[in-house]
């Protein structure tokens, strides 16, 4: 029932009439056309299809399990559960991008690794698979490496979550305890929790004996603690993509004792889930905040003051742009170049805005001034970024600022955010990272 390479050409050859040779130049073309990304079968169900030549109907695939899997065998189907899933990787090849995902399946002949491949991944992504799901996967191969086969879905295949009307009782379990961030301890391992994103920081690279390696921290909860997680190396792609309030799923992440207590730490076996699946019920990052962070007077205020709330009324709105500009692409700081403003982490030179406003806060204590960034800043003047960007263009920044101070003056914030010093003035400032009106 299986077609190997030679028999997929002999059935092109013999259906659409085309020389040998024929045949083989238009797999060789289409494979270098995705450069080097299809197997030789891949590209011969290709050119087959591209011809109308239907080379594998449902008749010719066959159900085996994983035991029976040999390298080689082709157009097969199996009913899996998956018991792990590993980050999503980016890789170029040949000038070509794509993306691979692993993950181990297992059925009650044994396990091995699935990987799925480039628009597969993008379906696994939506459909929200996880350990412990299901899946139908129909038109698979098997390849081996060091010395054991292991499952691809074909560029053809097709997987279906959770099938409906299907006998599983056979399929092993695969049992996942979620911890909430108040049960964590040092040295835990494959540890799966859903939180809230609180705080971002920015990427930091490093050199190690390998090469290069990246590392990005952020601040996450639930409603029971808060804790700092940190995603390394291949994991920093996807922690790039998340933004405050998001809500995530960690799988595969393990625990250390840092200077502050539990971090959790999304390693190679980590993945990072974004709007899970869940019954569960976590309030909003500014629900969050509130609850658990410290309310400190201005005059209590000084440069190590990390994350506490501020509750103050506005009495001046201070100068400014309004706005500054970023990449278009990743929101990163543009910087000059001499072919004009270049983003200074992809080098894009498509540029967008971001909104900044800075006010004096007083609190009976003492005054501070308050800077507040992106959506904050659209929040604190009422105003969307399309909104400022026209209002700029029309009347401009000064205008815009006495607007705000008939708006603004005598207004009751509650801000969150971090005190410091300002490397120009010397003062000290109030960096807001979420704030709402009294």
């Amino acid at each position: 029932m299986q077609q190997n390479g030679g028999q997929m050409v002999e059935r092109i050859v013999s259906e659409s009439g085309k020389s040998r040779g024929e045949v083989e130049q238009l797999i060789k073309a289409k494979k270098s056309k995705l450069s080097g990304l299809l197997t030789d079968d891949g590209a011969a169900f290709m050119v087959a299809r591209e011809l109308g030549i239907e080379l594998a109907t449902q008749q010719e695939m066959h159900r085996v399990s994983i035991g029976q899997l040999q390298d080689g065998m082709q157009n097969i189907d199996l009913l899996v559960r998956v018991m792990h899933v590993f980050s999503p990787k980016s890789f170029e090849r040949n000038g070509t991008k794509g993306t691979l995902c692993n993950m181990i399946i297992a059925d009650d002949s044994g396990e091995t690794r699935l990987t799925l491949w480039h628009n597969d991944v993008k379906k696994m992504q939506e459909a929200g698979v996880q350990k412990g799901s299901v899946l139908m996967l129909h038109n698979c191969y098997a390849k081996s490496f060091n010395n054991k086969p292991q499952l691809n879905l074909s560029y053809n295949g097709s997987m279906v979550v959770d099938p409906k009307n299907v006998d599983c009782r056979t399929l092993p379990n695969a049992e996942e305890r979620q911890s909430k961030l108040s049960e964590l301890r040092a040295e835990m391992n494959e540890v799966a929790t859903i939180v809230r994103v609180l705080r971002l920081f920015p990427v930091t690279e490093f050199e190690k004996e390998s090469g290069k390696g990246r590392v990005m921290n952020f601040l996450v909860a639930d409603e029971s603690a808060t804790i700092r997680a940190t995603a390394w190396n291949d994991l920093v792609d996807a922690a790039e993509q998340l933004q405050e309030n998001d809500l995530v799923k960690f799988e595969g992440a393990y625990t250390k004792e840092g200077l502050q207590g539990i971090e959790l730490h999304l390693g190679w076996r980590a993945r990072i889930l974004a709007n899970p699946k869940t019954d569960a019920v976590i309030p909003s990052a500014m629900q969050l905040m509130q609850d658990k962070t410290e309310s400190r007077r201005i005059s209590e205020l000084d440069a190590a003051t990390k994350f506490v709330a501020l509750q103050a009324a506005v009495v001046a709105v201070n100068q400014g742009q309004l706005r500054y500009s970023v990449c278009a692409k990743c929101g990163s700081k543009m910087q000059r170049a001499e072919t004009g403003m270049q983003c200074e982490k992809c080098g894009s030179i498509e540029q967008d805005i971001r909104a900044v406003l800075s006010v004096r806060l007083d609190d009976g204590s003492s005054q501070v001034n308050a800077v507040a960034y992106g959506q904050s800043a659209e929040k604190l003047m009422g105003l969307q970024k399309e909104q400022l960007r026209e209002l700029i263009e029309s009347i401009g920044p000064e205008q815009i600022i006495r607007q705000l101070q008939d708006r603004l003056v005598g207004k009751q914030v509650r801000a969150f955010g971090s005190a410091k010093e300002n490397t120009f003035s010397n003062e000290l400032e109030f960096v807001v990272r979420s704030l709402e009106f009294a």
